[in-house]
């Protein structure tokens, strides 16, 4: 335990309750002495740290606020304890049981730190929801979602220095200062601002904080927003010339070039049913994310059907599969590109899948293909296209279209869709 100076009398102090304990500390009062002069106490409540318990006695003291006591107790109190200085008794609530009617904490004078940890309790997935999440891909209603979650808690961890700032004390300035000093890239920024945003429209509407300070948070300079590139044509080259030194480089080099060639997201790719791969007529049903890209025919590319193959094995319920016979997690491949791969490669440092995604609808573009046909890959909803002509762009369509991609400077074609007649 820290040890802290003296506290002036009728303050409160900080208590120990003993180890095994989650929360072992204790806010303690000094509420009155019984008939018989014995101290009588009264916890205002329990905390992991010594430190948080101190800010609470600190909070409390500068806005007292009612509590709770069973009756049978407050009436053995001969003598309470007054305020400092006056002749104001604590604000004891006597009642029949503390449990019968809701006690709503003020939190008026949270940290920084007391809100999030609220908020994370209340709103973060817990590790079963995140398990039903990673495999089934079903995220836990009200909730937010794992990555976000996860970008979420980064951010918290670049905090630190607001840990223990009372929440409804920070103004847009205090948010916009903290991160132009932090001295963080681009992206950690990003994860801050969205941090600060959730945890302001967490704060209101609990009544943490009157006002939404956040949400006027300006770009700063370090933050200004990267944009997804396509690899160049060099960099795909490079991408087929990589020779893997293990089957986690391997993994992610053919997942970046699925990427470029199918116009997947990366999660996308790890979930693809191998029931739904038709190596023979050159596409597999897959897609996830919005209406439109959910279980659609995707054209396989010529170059890229070995990559499939490689991986097939119609034992396995999908295509990418790790050795304890689990499925390969999108979680698990982000793993393998940040910890190795992207570093050995400085090449395509940058480039993520996503980049790839962009990349093929880019070169789709180039080479004059309908937007409609564009979009039935990818699966993009069409603007001003109506459902009944993007639900029928053939497969055929759309591999001829697939097909022309090289990702090499040359001739431009132009493919149109086939007119149906009913």
């Amino acid at each position: 335990m820290n040890k802290f100076n003296r506290r002036r009398n009728g303050t409160g102090t900080v208590v120990f309750l003993g180890k095994g304990r989650y929360k072992p500390y204790a806010s303690r009062l000094l509420i009155g002495k019984n008939e018989k002069g014995k101290p009588m106490y009264l916890d205002i409540d329990t905390f992991e740290t010594d430190l948080d318990a101190l800010v609470c006695l600190e909070n409390w003291n500068k806005n007292p606020t009612p509590l709770k006591i069973d009756k049978t107790r407050y009436d053995r109190i001969v003598i309470f304890t007054c305020f400092p200085g006056t002749d104001t008794p604590y604000p004891l609530v006597p009642v029949e049981s503390k449990k019968s009617t809701i006690h709503r904490k003020d939190k008026r004078h949270y940290s920084f730190k007391q809100v999030f940890e609220e908020m994370e309790k209340e709103l973060f997935p817990t590790k079963e929801e995140i398990k039903k999440e990673l495999e089934e891909h079903i995220k836990p209603e009200n909730k937010y979602a794992y990555h976000n979650s996860r970008n979420m808690l980064t951010a918290y961890h670049n905090s630190e220095g607001l840990y223990d700032v009372i929440y409804r004390e920070l103004r847009t300035s205090d948010f916009q200062n903290y991160m132009k000093e932090s001295g963080k890239t681009s992206s950690a920024i990003k994860q801050m601002v969205q941090l600060y945003k959730n945890m302001d429209k967490y704060a209101f509407q609990e009544d943490i904080i009157d006002k939404c300070y956040a949400e006027h948070i300006k770009k700063t300079p370090t933050s200004s927003t990267s944009k997804r590139t396509p690899f160049t044509y060099e960099q795909i080259q490079y991408l087929w010339n990589i020779k893997p030194e293990d089957e986690k480089e391997e993994l992610v080099k053919d997942i970046l070039l699925l990427a470029n060639y199918t116009g997947c997201r990366a999660e996308e790719l790890c979930f693809i049913y191998t029931k739904n791969i038709h190596l023979k007529d050159d596409y597999f049903i897959g897609g996830l994310k919005t209406d439109n890209g959910i279980n659609r025919e995707i054209p396989i590319h010529p170059l890229a059907k070995p990559i499939f193959e490689k991986y097939y094995d119609p034992n396995n319920e999908f295509l990418f599969m790790k050795e304890n016979g689990k499925r390969l997690f999108y979680a698990d491949y982000n793993n393998y590109y940040n910890n190795k791969f992207i570093d050995k490669h400085e090449f395509i440092k940058g480039k993520t899948a996503h980049c790839g995604r962009h990349g093929l609808e880019t070169e789709l573009q180039r080479l004059n293909v309908k937007p409609q046909i564009i979009n039935s890959i990818l699966g993009h909803k069409n603007g001003d296209t109506g459902n009944d002509v993007y639900n029928h762009i053939s497969i055929k369509e759309k591999i001829e279209a697939i097909k022309m991609v090289t990702f090499k400077v040359g001739k431009i074609y132009v493919l149109k869709t086939e007119r149906k007649t009913s």
